[in-house]
Order: structure tokens, then C-alpha cells, then sequence
């Protein structure tokens, strides 16, 4: 390691000697994940990697494994400020073995609405909760110093409709109570972030990467954040501007925004503040390069900066750890026959049927940057029969898919597809690269994949990836199927496409004008076709792509480095039964115990466009309502959802048993089966509100607040965000932000609260008891709201205890701090003088008056 008295290891020494052209190159990312280096003044390379669900490595799809944890929501809805600390221990091992120092996560935005399609990837509807959970992720991450995070997306990045350019029109006192707090309350910590990632969007009128007014005046004056900041992919939208604003970074690189233009901008002085901004930029990259030990390298050491290998080196400690935070995130929001847990008396020589489209191979996260290559995945079916096996049962268990819920053809499986004929191959496709549009000339490359989602943005050869060349890919494979009758294949496709069997022409997918959503919605829609296939027979399956380089593609836009790239999916689906709902409904009547596992999936759930209604995708709630109605034991139904937002349960009033799973990364399975079986009690608590129906919510009809129109979106609501506008608008959602029952059951008594002096706050002591009959945790909330406005309630504090056994107590004290009641009044943060009253709450829709708190002799400002 460099020594720390090197002056080659001093910003201010280094600074001096960089030439024009070499700070301009610091301010762009030298490709899709790295940093540039400096070989002559040793300045390392920083390299980064997505993201919020794990530390994946410099490829999208198709990379080295990885530990795949669960979506952030499901870790929000842990409410446990110890498990997301561990959490962020565990991502900094893993971003080490991928040779990573910066992390892409967490994502902090605020879910707004339901229908975001990135809601997965954040914590909560609640700036407070958020932030809470985000200072503690955090602080595990970059506790060995050796990983930074970055948080993201600053800010107001809640939809992905126009998401490179929609205007948020937010009214300050909403911009800095919901959508900055959380950054605040992180910033501020004891241990901000390494790094912050401007958003896509505009906020009132400026694209964030620009936005001085927020970046400069508020992250940088106001909060006194001096780390990197960086835009999101794609997302520099001027030179000069973001410079001056005080993002650092162009990612990815090479720079589209800055590179050339910054060097042609400075040496034609087209602004008198450029110089002195790119020198600050410069600094705050060779300071995180300085935090990484990235300074004072050799050329030798600078060159290895550049090619870290790639692994994963988990222990099993870390992952019966995993299993055990998944399981504690799963909340049970009925159970009012008592059916679970499914204990081992109930379960001895019992039938279970497992039907549903998520039942026997479920979605471990949603999709785009979250997405992984698990180093293992499990399933809900083959879980549960493995737990049961291990638990010594004779348990016959049984599966009818029941419903099919896709949004495309489902992506190939690798025991049908095989880049050789005789399907002993160890890869699903062969691709061969050529330097044209038109397979022509010699093949330059060849890989090998093993995921028909052949996604080049980071993969393809780097000399083929460059602006403005194109260049064409033919995917070789061969498919047997396992049933004969009439199958379809489908491709959608970045540049153009088309799909032959045994040599001829299938699907034509060239010169494509309706825009899909693959690909981050830079795809063509999927384009099917069916053909009647023999079971084991060989099909040759080739699958051609080529670059597009029509005049839509603007090569001043940054985001052109997707549109560029001729990925391609590839999607199969045999022949579905006929009536799979029936099928399903007899199989239940045969057996003890239904579950029923249903849900989204990471096609529904993605990067790159918003969900369009809250209903469940297919015939799912068909299949939910038949069984319910139908079946000879309908207490005996078990309803499983898994999603990462709230979907509509027109059947929710009926059924006895329903259990929300979220999206539980590799551990999805094990972890689901751990709750069935009472192995782990549930302990999670809704960290969003979960609305009956879209239609009860202002935004179902006001096109202007969501999506927008004319590329504006107005936060009308205000401040009135998740269970706030319940409140407000005296409405019950289906369950309230906080909900989540257990397999035991709790009282909580009130101690004592203590006034701090020097108005800092109150310590609310309370006594935890389990007075059940399972081992179990509890989440201790606490809100407050002026006594003359019960409408006006917010979360303020919350705690988590332990497990606690049965008939055992545990003292848990939580503060609840006079700074985090203030609001933005004027352009500052003020306390009124009044009196409060101070609750427990079971959820944000019941709570119960401890305390009532006189706040005198007079308001308190704490500033900016």
C-alpha cells in the first residue's frame, strides 16, 4: 500500500501537476463501470457496481455470481436497523470480491405511488423510515473504509414514465420534508455516503445533473457534503452546467457531455466559473481515489487497477444469516383461521398443493439494475420440500401451475436449450461477433451465454461497442422440447432482429417501430410466432441482431449507449393446458393444504417503465377467487403474494391466510419456507401503505399528477405522501403503512418518558412482553402530531426488539428527537411552541396516546 506521507498521494500536489487534458479525462467515467487512471502520477482506477440487491460486477446479465439479497423493500419491511447494518456489512465483502470500491446503492427515492417501477429498489413511502434505515445500511457498508456508497436517485426520481426528461414540479416545503429528508438525515450522519447519484429527472424546471440550486446550494452549502458526486447513467445533460453545479462524474464513460466538449469549453473560455469548477471536480475524484488507496500507484499498479477479477466468497454463516433477515421481512397481513404456521403435528402425513405462477419457480428481484446472477436460487415447491424432508415429515407435496402470468414469453431454460446439438454443452448460446450490420467478414468474437436475455450494453467486444459503430451478432442453439404440441417463440430486440428454425425464417423483426419495454424501453415490442414441435426432437435455433443506425439515434445523447447496443431477447413457452384453473381447483380438493403463490415478477417489476394498473397480470385473481370459493376447505388456502408493490386482492375479505413475500433474492424459497413452517416467526411490518383499489387514489384521474403531461408531472399532493393522504383524506387503505401480524402475540407497556433538557427531546421506555405462545420480535413505532390536528400523524421514531421467547419481556427505549418533528416553514426548519401528543401505534391507522408534551416557551428554528 502506498505510503500515506507520498506527496503523489496529496489532491492539492497531484492536482498541480495534471495537465488540461488530463483533468477533463478524471471528470467522465473511462468505460461502462471504471473511473479513468493516470499511469504517470499513479492515480488508480475507482471501479463501481450495481447495486441495491447485491453486488453484481461489471456485467448486466450473464456476470460472475453473486450473493443476491433481498429488494430493498423487503429489507425496509425488517424495520430492523441491525439487519440493514448487516446487510451493508455483507454488500462490502461482496463489492470487494468483485474488485469493486464504490457500491451503486441504496436507492432512497420515496414511493410515491404504486405503480413505480422501481418501488422494489426503495425502502419506503417514509422519508423518516428511509433515512433511518439508510444511516445504518450505510454505516455497515463502508465500516472497513474499504467501499463507499452512493446514495441515489437525487432526487424526486419516483416514476420511470419519460424518466430522462419529466419535469418534477415539487413545492419546497414537500421537496424538503418527503423526497430530501432521508438524503438529509443520511448526509448528516455519522457516516455519509462516499457518494451521491444525480437523478434522471428534472425538479421544477432543471435536470438534476445541472441543478446548482439543489446540488451546490443544499448537498454541498446547506448539508456540507463534500464527497463525489456522479450522475446517473446517461444522465449528464449539459458541459458547463453540471460541472458548475458540482457533479463530479460523467458516468458511463467514454464522456458523450464532457470529454471533448469540457476541453474545447475551457480553451475557448466559455465560462469565466469553469476552471475553478473543474479543479473542485477534479478533487473530489482524486479524493475518493485518495480514500481507496488509489494514489501513488506504479504504472504497473495503475494497469491491475484496471482488470480486478471477479468472485464471490460468501460463508455459510453469512447466508443462514440472509435466510434468516429474508424470512424476518416477510409480513403477514391475515391469518385469521390460524392456519399458520403449518407446524410439524399439523403437517405428518399430510398432502400440499403448491399451485400458482410463482409457486414453483419464483422472481428473486425486480428488474434492471437490481438484477443478478445468483451464486444459488431457490424455490417456494422444492424448498419447502427439502425443509420438510430435513425436519424428518411425511409430506406428500404436489404442484398445478394454475395460472400463467407473464408479460413475455418466459426466457429460455437451460434444459432445453444448449449452444451444441448433442445438449451436453455447458452454455445455452453461441454467439459470434461481426464488425458490420451485416454478418458479413470475419467473426471477431465469440462468447458464451447462459441467458437468453442477451443483453450487450457492458458485454459485447469493446471495439465493437463504440460510438457509432456498428455491428451485428448471430446467437446459435439448439431446443429440445419436453412435450409435443404448438410452441412459441418470441424475440425483442434493441437494433434489428430475426429468429430461424432449422433454417427458416420464423419471426422477422427488421425495421421495428413500435417501442417496447426490454431493455430499459429501448426494444422493439415482442414479436411472437407459434409452430407445431415433437418432444425430444433437435431444433436449430438461430437468432441474428445488428445494430441499428437510423437517424433516430442521437449520438449527443448520452443515453444512445443503449439504444446503440443490438441486444436481444429470446423467450419460449410449450403449449399451456387448457383450463389451469380447474386443473388447480382439483388438485386442492385432493390435498390438506393450498398454497397459493402468486404475485409480479421483475418484467412487471423494472427499471425502465411503470406498471400500468395494480391488478394482478393474467388469470391470477381467477385463480385465487375460484379456490376460495370452490374448494372443500377454503380455511385450508394459504395466499402468497409475491410482489414489491401493492397489487389489488379483490378476494382479500375471503381469504383466511395471506402472506406478503416481497422479492427475497437466492433465499426466496428457503426463507418462505422457514415462515410456512413456523422455523421463523414473521416479523415484518409494511414499510408502504397497500390501497384497496388504484381507483380509490387521487392519482387514478389526474393525468397531470401521474404520469404527467406535456413532460411536467405535478407533486400535487404536497407532503400528503403514503398513509399521510389516508389520514388526511379520512380513507382506510386495504392495510396501513406499518401493518404486520406474528405467530404470537405482544403487549407493550409504558414506563416512562423522559424530557430531555435543552430541547433535544423525549425517551419513550417501554416493557415489550411475549404473551404468546411462539418466539417472535416486535416492532416498537412511535408517532406524533399537534393535539388539535389527529390527522397530522407522522412516524418519529421505532425500535425493534429481539426474539423473544414466550413469556419473556424485554425494555426497549426510543427517543424521539424535537429536531425530527420540525417542518420547512419559510426556508428553515422550525419547531412551533404548542402541545404534542406522542403514540404507539400497532400501525399508522391505530395508535395510542402516552404522552402529551408541552413544547414551550417558543418555536425553535434550527436552520437549513
Amino acid at each position: 500500500m502506498p505510503s500515506q506521507g507520498n506527496p503523489s498521494r496529496d489532491v492539492e500536489h497531484l492536482l498541480s501537476l495534471l495537465t488540461l487534458e488530463e483533468k477533463v479525462s478524471l471528470l467522465a467515467g473511462a468505460d461502462e463501470w471504471q473511473t479513468q487512471g493516470i499511469e504517470r502520477l499513479g492515480v488508480g482506477v475507482v471501479k463501481t457496481t450495481d447495486g441495491p440487491a447485491g453486488a453484481r460486477g461489471k456485467l448486466m446479465v450473464d456476470g460472475p455470481r453473486a450473493a443476491f439479497l433481498p429488494a430493498p423493500v423487503l429489507q425496509a419491511a425488517t424495520w430492523s436497523k441491525a439487519d440493514l447494518k448487516w446487510i451493508g456489512q455483507l454488500l462490502c465483502k461482496e463489492a470487494k470480491t468483485k474488485g469493486a470500491q464504490v457500491l451503486l446503492a441504496p436507492t432512497m427515492c420515496g414511493i410515491r405511488n404504486p405503480l413505480g417501477g422501481r418501488n422494489f429498489e426503495s425502502f419506503s413511502e417514509d422519508p423518516f423510515l428511509s433515512g433511518s434505515l439508510a444511516i445504518e445500511y450505510v454505516a455497515g457498508l463502508q465500516e472497513t473504509g474499504e467501499v463507499q456508497a452512493t446514495a441515489k436517485h437525487f432526487v424526486a426520481n419516483e416514476q420511470e414514465f419519460e424518466r430522462f426528461s419529466i419535469d418534477a414540479i415539487i413545492e419546497e416545503k414537500a421537496l424538503r420534508e418527503i423526497y430530501l429528508r432521508p438524503f438529509e438525515m443520511l448526509v448528516k450522519s455519522s457516516t455519509p455516503p462516499g457518494c451521491i447519484m444525480t437523478a434522471y429527472n428534472c425538479v421544477n424546471g432543471v435536470h438534476m445533473d445541472m441543478n446548482t440550486r439543489i446540488v451546490q446550494g443544499i448537498l454541498r452549502d446547506e448539508w456540507k457534503f463534500d464527497g463525489l458526486v456522479m450522475s446517473d447513467w446517461g444522465g449528464t445533460n449539459s458541459t458547463i452546467e453540471s460541472v458548475i453545479a458540482g457533479c463530479d462524474l460523467e458516468m458511463p464513460g467514454p464522456g458523450v457531455r464532457r470529454g471533448q466538449k469540457l476541453l474545447d469549453a475551457l480553451k475557448s473560455n466559455k465560462s469565466a466559473d469553469l476552471p475553478a469548477a473543474v479543479d473542485e471536480c477534479c478533487k473530489r475524484v482524486l479524493t475518493l481515489a485518495k480514500r481507496m488507496n488509489l494514489l501513488g500507484l506504479s504504472e504497473a499498479e495503475v494497469k491491475a487497477s484496471r482488470r480486478r477479477p471477479e468472485i464471490s466468497a460468501t460463508t455459510a454463516a453469512d447466508l443462514q444469516s440472509l435466510r434468516k433477515i429474508v424470512s424476518y421481512g416477510h409480513v403477514l397481513l391475515k391469518n385469521s383461521s390460524g392456519t399458520l404456521p403449518l407446524s410439524p403435528n399439523t403437517l405428518q402425513r399430510k398432502k400440499v398443493a403448491f399451485v400458482g405462477p410463482n409457486s414453483k419457480t419464483c422472481t428473486a428481484g425486480g428488474g434492471g439494475s437490481a438484477s443478478m446472477n445468483p451464486q444459488y436460487q431457490s424455490h417456494p415447491l422444492d424448498a419447502f420440500k427439502a425443509t420438510t424432508a430435513k425436519l424428518g415429515l411425511d409430506v406428500e407435496v404436489h404442484y398445478a401451475m394454475g395460472a400463467y402470468s407473464n408479460k413475455w414469453l418466459p426466457l429460455t431454460s437451460s434444459d432445453q436449450w444448449s449452444a451444441q446439438s448433442s445438449q451436453q454443452g455447458q452454455s445455452m448460446f453461441k454467439l459470434e461477433f461481426f464488425a458490420n450490420a451485416d454478418f458479413g467478414g470475419p467473426v471477431v468474437d465469440t462468447q458464451y451465454r447462459n441467458n437468453s436475455s442477451i443483453d450487450l450494453t457492458d458485454s459485447g467486444p469493446a471495439s465493437l461497442r463504440e460510438v457509432a459503430k456498428p455491428y451485428s451478432v448471430r446467437a446459435t442453439s439448439y431446443l429440445r422440447p419436453t412435450a409435443s404440441g404448438k410452441h412459441n417463440l418470441s424475440i425483442t430486440s434493441v437494433g434489428d432482429s430475426r429468429l430461424f428454425v432449422d433454417g427458416k425464417l420464423l419471426i422477422d423483426n427488421y425495421n421495428w417501430t413500435e417501442r417496447g419495454e426490454a431493455f430499459y424501453a429501448f426494444s422493439s415490442v415482442e414479436v411472437s410466432a407459434a409452430m407445431e414441435m415433437t418432444a425430444g426432437q433437435t431444433y436449430n435455433i438461430v437468432i441474428e441482431t445488428a445494430s441499428r443506425m437510423s437517424g433516430e439515434v442521437d449520438r449527443d445523447n448520452p443515453v444512445h449507449v443503449w439504444s446503440m447496443q443490438p441486444s436481444v431477447r429470446v423467450g419460449y413457452l410449450e403449449e399451456l393446458p387448457r383450463d389451469m384453473v380447474s386443473e388447480a381447483l382439483t388438485l386442492a380438493n385432493r390435498c390438506d393444504y393450498t398454497i397459493v403463490a402468486i404475485g409480479l415478477t421483475d418484467e412487471w417489476e423494472s427499471e425502465g417503465y411503470d406498471r400500468q394498473t395494480m391488478s394482478l397480470p393474467g388469470n391470477q385473481d381467477q385463480l385465487v377467487q375460484t379456490l376460495l370459493e370452490q374448494a372443500n376447505r377454503p380455511e385450508s388456502i394459504i395466499v402468497v403474494n409475491q410482489s414489491g408493490s401493492p397489487v389489488e386482492m379483490p378476494w382479500a375479505e375471503q381469504a383466511p391466510t395471506i402472506l406478503q413475500a416481497w422479492y427475497g433474492g437466492q433465499e426466496a424459497g428457503n426463507a418462505l419456507a422457514d415462515v410456512l413452517l413456523g422455523l421463523t416467526s414473521p416479523s415484518g411490518h409494511l414499510p408502504i401503505s397497500w390501497p384497496r383499489r388504484y381507483a380509490d387514489l387521487h392519482f387514478s384521474n389526474h393525468a397531470e399528477v401521474w404520469p404527467g403531461v406535456g413532460g411536467r408531472v405535478v407533486y400535487s399532493e404536497g407532503t400528503n405522501v403514503g398513509y399521510r393522504w389516508y389520514l388526511n383524506e379520512g380513507v382506510d387503505p386495504q392495510w396501513w403503512f406499518g401493518h404486520g401480524l406474528g405467530y404470537t402475540s405482544f403487549t407493550t407497556s409504558v414506563v416512562e418518558v423522559i424530557n430531555h433538557p435543552q430541547d433535544q427531546g423525549w425517551d419513550i421506555v417501554v416493557d415489550v412482553h411475549n404473551t404468546g405462545s411462539f418466539d417472535g420480535q416486535q416492532v416498537v413505532q412511535v408517532y406524533s402530531w399537534p393535539e388539535q390536528d389527529p390527522k397530522a400523524k407522522e412516524l418519529r421514531a421505532f425500535e425493534k426488539t429481539g426474539s423473544l421467547r414466550p413469556g419473556t419481556k424485554q425494555r426497549v427505549t426510543i427517543c424521539v428527537k424535537m429536531r425530527d418533528m420540525a417542518h420547512w416553514i419559510e426556508g428553515q426548519w422550525v419547531l412551533e411552541a404548542g402541545k404534542y401528543l406522542l403514540g404507539l401505534g400497532e400501525h399508522a391507522g391505530a395508535v395510542d396516546v402516552v404522552a402529551a408534551v408541552d413544547y414551550v416557551p417558543q418555536t425553535t428554528v434550527w436552520g437549513v
